[in-house]
């Protein structure tokens, strides 16, 4: 019984596979036969365009040539009209002058002169008169008579069709006549030349159709001059061809396909006709060579379908010998039953679902502690880990709410139950501060004013037992990056309820800090203190620590004006070092926002400033087991320590002295210290400064020469790259330092 389902399965995801192949193929097939029929056609008839243009083009050549020749004797001073009867001595002279010109018309069997007014005609080796040249010379289509008459009459181009020629004069049994009077001005011409076009240069002209199969013919004004027959239509019949319309016309029982280039100089038109049964051969092979690899291709896709189809019939099967049996009911389709085993499983697993729904306030109180710590390193991080817990953080705005006082605040409001539910487009969670006694509530909202209406209702509620419920609010922020400090506003609000009167709600924003004009001012100390982190020096890095405690002790502030600093301070070293710290989980915690908000001395937050600084250093120093790379960037970093006074220093040539590309160097450089090779060697370069500008006189030009500048205009660039202040700004505010310490000293 088995074996016969899994027969079916397969039979049926074997037959669907192979309608979708077969849909595909004969699809595919019909769009390349149409495509490709289309594509050949045009190409055939591009072919034959581009063969009509190479044969006017070189028909024409063989014209311009020929009325060059004819304005050349026109104009030329030593040949001028005579009459033969008055001075027949000038007849030899004028056929020595023709010499050059027939024998430089290779296309040409010969070239006669005629003078108007003369009765005779000339060439290169004879002279004669007109009458005797029209009975020497039969033309097919023209009596002796008619000859004469176009030879005297002609006083522009004109050209005979191509027609058998008998005599002893034209080695050529059909030719085409031109006849192009002489000069520049044909309207006065004093005479003309007669030129005798053998047919084999026509027929060399029409010799590159293949395989014998087109009929190309040379019109003017309606009249064939020339052509090549090779299909079976007579003389006739190419001359009463449409030139001006291109196309498929019947002709003798069969179809034919006219192919014409017209309205070329001198009134020629060109025009090639093929038989429609040797395009449509010429077609079939293309359309054959294009469409038969598809059967391979359809095989392939067969072998794959039978392969895919026993691939889904097998967990198929499996996912249904794992469902419990119906008793009692007809056999059904194996899907049928799959579906209704997962409805059935779905029902018995609500349970398991209530269950892990009683752990979400635990998991909610999570996510409230890592956001309040800044433990998401983006946005999206955080909104997702707020979904996971049922939040719906990603809003406008948010912010901290401390509350305690009252007796009846054993654990936190339920903000998704009344009459918190009231308030429309908030989201929010509390957790239980055991240090301070207070509840802790982290709440995002669409508009600002629901934040204030939220702070009021969970003081109102606080105070629904009686006694009184003290609860203070930070400012309204929008960057989740300022969690922790929007913890440590609302911690100072709380702080100051002995001095703020009695007010329902503490805001931060009642308290008078001068945070915003101090924070500019620590930055650059914090800049400073990463940088030497960077270089790894602990002699720099501690001295850079004393300047920031000297900064705050000498600065008039509250607590949580410093605190506010140093959170900044440690935010932005746990942010730039944040790969050494992940790694650690004890590293993390010597940045914690609730350890820093009860600290109550300076003394205290240096001490947790310099035990991360004193980790991130260890950190970079117990490294030992890295790469070969990494060693050459430990001699590289040496090198530039000792050679970082040099102008001429060149990361090229520190890579190519390591065997590293550039952009290799500078890639694994900066993943080791932080930084690119060259921002590293400005910083070498800019701390050396310092120590020179603080303690020596020396002019900033000689310091910028001492520390591998030779331009001073860079140096200053620099250095207020780095500090944010020029060297002569540093200098005045060190020496202000200096004066104030000799001054405390006893």
């Amino acid at each position: 019984m088995k074996q016969t389902g899994k027969t079916t399965v397969f039979i049926r995801y074997a037959l669907s596979y192979t309608a979708v192949v077969l849909t595909l193929f004969f699809s595919i097939a019909g769009y390349l036969y149409v495509r490709t029929n289309r594509h050949a056609r045009q190409n055939l008839i591009d072919s034959q365009i581009n063969r009509l243009a190479r044969i006017a083009s070189q028909h024409e050549s063989y014209i311009s040539t020929m009325l060059n020749t004819a304005e050349q004797i026109g104009l030329s001073p030593h040949i001028e009209p005579f009459r033969y009867d008055e001075e027949p001595w000038k007849a030899y002279d004028l056929q020595l002058q023709l010499v050059p010109y027939t024998s430089t018309n290779t296309f040409c069997d010969q070239v006669y002169l005629y003078f108007s007014g003369d009765e005779r005609i000339y060439s290169s080796s004879a002279s004669m008169t007109l009458n005797m040249f029209s009975r020497m010379v039969a033309y097919e289509h023209l009596t002796q008579e008619q000859l004469t008459y176009v030879i005297r009459s002609t006083d522009r181009l004109r050209i005979l069709p191509s027609q058998r020629v008998d005599s002893k004069l034209v080695d050529a049994s059909r030719a085409v006549t031109f006849l192009i009077p002489l000069g520049a001005n044909p309207g006065t011409s004093k005479g003309l030349l007669l030129f005798l076009v053998k047919d084999s240069v026509y027929q060399s002209l029409f010799s590159d159709a293949v395989g014998r199969d087109v009929n190309t013919y040379v019109f003017q004004d309606g009249q064939v001059l020339a052509c090549c027959e090779d299909l079976p239509f007579t003389w006739e019949e190419g001359a009463a061809i449409d030139t001006d319309r291109s196309g498929v016309f019947r002709r003798q029982g069969e179809n034919w396909t006219l192919v014409s280039l017209k309205d070329r100089n001198w009134g020629l038109s060109y025009a090639a006709i093929l038989r429609n049964a040797d395009i449509n051969a010429a077609i079939g092979q293309e359309i054959f060579s294009t469409l038969a690899i598809l059967p391979v291709f359809v095989v392939m896709c067969l072998a794959l379908a039978l392969w895919m189809a026993r691939r889904h019939a097998e967990p198929i099967l499996a996912l249904t010998g794992l469902l419990p049996e119906e008793d009692g009911t007809a056999k059904r389709d194996e899907i049928q039953q799959i579906f209704s085993g997962i409805r059935r499983l779905t029902t018995r697993n609500m349970e398991l679902a209530t269950r892990l729904e009683r752990a979400l306030p635990m998991q909610r109180h999570d996510f409230v502690f890592q956001f309040i710590k800044g433990r998401f390193s983006t946005r999206q991080e955080a909104v997702s880990a707020g979904k996971a817990v049922g939040l719906e953080i990603d809003r406008p705005c948010y912010a901290v709410i401390l509350c305690s006082g009252a007796d009846s605040i054993d654990h936190p409001f339920e903000m998704n139950q009344p009459p918190f539910d009231g308030l429309p487009g908030f989201s929010g969670a509390g957790v239980e501060l055991v240090v301070l006694k207070a509840q802790l509530y982290l709440v995002f909202s669409d508009d600002r004013n629901t934040l204030s209406a939220l702070a009021d209702l969970v003081r109102s509620e606080g105070e629904a037992g009686g006694g009184r419920c003290v609860t203070a609010i930070s400012a309204v922020h929008t960057d989740f990056d300022e969690a922790p400090g929007a913890y440590l506003e609302a911690a100072a609000a709380y702080d100051n309820r002995f001095v703020m009167g009695s007010q329902q709600v503490l805001h931060y924003n009642d308290i008078s800090a001068n945070v915003t004009d101090i924070l500019p001012q620590a930055q650059k100390l914090t800049t400073s203190i990463s940088q030497s982190l960077a270089l790894g020096s602990r002699e720099l890095l501690d001295d850079r620590i004393n300047d920031l405690l000297h900064f705050l002790k000498n600065t008039n502030m509250s607590p949580f004006a410093f605190r506010m600093i140093y959170n900044s301070v440690i935010d932005t070293l746990a942010h730039t070092y944040a790969s050494a710290l992940s790694g650690s989980e004890n590293a993390r915690e010597l940045y914690d926002i609730f350890s820093l908000s009860s600290c109550q001395s300076i003394d205290d937050l240096d001490d947790m400033l310099r035990r991360l600084c004193d980790f991130l250093l260890s950190s970079g120093e117990h490294t030992n087991d890295k790469a070969a790379e990494e060693d050459e960037i430990d001699q590289a970093v040496r090198y530039m320590e000792e050679h970082f006074n040099d102008p001429e220093i060149s990361m090229a040539a520190i890579a190519e002295s390591f065997e590293l590309s550039t952009t290799r160097f500078s890639l694994s450089f900066k993943e080791r210290k932080g930084m690119p090779p060259l921002e590293y060697l400005t910083l070498l370069r800019v701390e050396h400064a310092k120590d020179l500008l603080a303690g020596t006189d020396m002019p900033i030009r000689d310091i910028s020469v001492q520390v591998g500048y030779y331009d001073p205009g860079s140096f200053i660039r620099r250095f207020k790259q780095v500090t944010g202040e020029t060297p002569l700004q540093y200098r005045r505010e060190h020496e202000t330092v200096r004066s104030g310490s000799e001054e405390e000293m006893p």
